[in-house]
């Protein structure tokens, strides 16, 4: 059968794209056809329908997609949301059917053969067909990839190539060997969604702590990249931009509400002095906490 690939795909001119990649070691024969680095509204995070013989990763750093997969007639489907990967293993009709309004999903379209115990397992792991929980590190080797895709290295081929082997292993590590898929939904996908109501539950019960993006990070147990990465795609705003403006709603409460003195609200919204407070507010404001406590009085 003739393999249908996406003429986005074929078409592109993406540094990523244009690096030819074999490796062949002991461990490991692989063959890439195309990596593809997409982000921007939901329309480009879309795929045609396409049955290839060989695999495609799909890997979401921002956002999520809804992605089918076609066996005997039945199709089924899964959510991919930030920080997650699946694998679609070759000859089953598969297609990206819908997607966040803007995110980046990065795809890789590869044959892998392997006689090591190891990879074997995990390639018996990807024709099982899941969602898995990619590792932090993975968007460390993806920025890697492009910075040198981007560069004049003569030897931007082989360094991607040893990036993207390495890739794929930290995945097939994240599938086993006791991974379980992760559950799928019915739904929408709003894991990400609860994740960012807890984030701003606890900016709200700890803005006058002066709380940072650690502190965030810390109280919930997750990673500050993950939290930044889950924010921005959930509410497009990162982690630090949302404890800014609820520190911002914070300030304007107690400027209009009491008559603390600003060198007291500075100490109490976690600011080294009035003059730090002053050139925050007048930052986003555009007013100076003088002006702004006269125009909350007047109001």
């Amino acid at each position: 059968m003739k393999q249908k690939i996406s003429s986005a795909i074929l078409n592109s001119n993406q540094p990523l794209n244009r690096q030819i990649i074999r490796i062949d070691d002991p461990n490991m024969r692989l063959h890439v056809y195309w990596i593809f680095l997409r982000s921007g509204h939901s329309d480009i995070l879309l795929s045609e329908r396409n049955k290839h013989s060989f695999y495609e990763l799909q890997l979401m750093l921002e956002g999520y997609i809804r992605q089918t997969e076609e066996t005997e007639g039945t199709a089924r489907l899964y959510t991919v949301e930030a920080g997650q990967f699946m694998i679609m293993p070759p000859n089953c009709y598969h297609q990206v059917v819908e997607a966040s309004e803007s995110g980046v999903r990065f795809s890789v379209a590869f044959q892998i053969e392997s006689t090591d115990p190891y990879v074997r397992s995990a390639l018996e792991a990807i024709h099982r067909i899941g969602v898995f929980a990619a590792p932090d590190s993975a968007g460390d080797y993806i920025q890697l990839m492009r910075q040198v895709s981007g560069g004049r290295s003569p030897w931007a081929s082989r360094e991607i190539s040893n990036l993207l082997q390495c890739l794929l292993l930290q995945l097939m590590a994240a599938m086993l060997p006791e991974s379980e898929p992760i559950t799928q939904r019915d739904m929408k996908p709003d894991r990400s969604a609860r994740m960012v109501r807890e984030v701003q539950k606890f900016i709200a019960e700890h803005i006058a702590d002066g709380i940072t993006v650690e502190d965030v990070a810390a109280g919930l147990g997750r990673s500050s990249r993950q939290l930044n990465r889950i924010c921005r795609s959930q509410s497009g705003k990162t982690l630090n931009q949302m404890i800014g403006a609820e520190k911002l709603n914070y300030i304007k409460e107690l400027i209009g509400t009491s008559s603390l003195s600003f060198a007291e609200i500075a100490s109490m919204s976690g600011f080294s002095s009035e003059y730090a407070l002053n050139r925050f507010f007048k930052y986003a404001e555009g007013y100076t906490l003088g002006q702004y406590r006269r125009l909350a009085t007047l109001s």
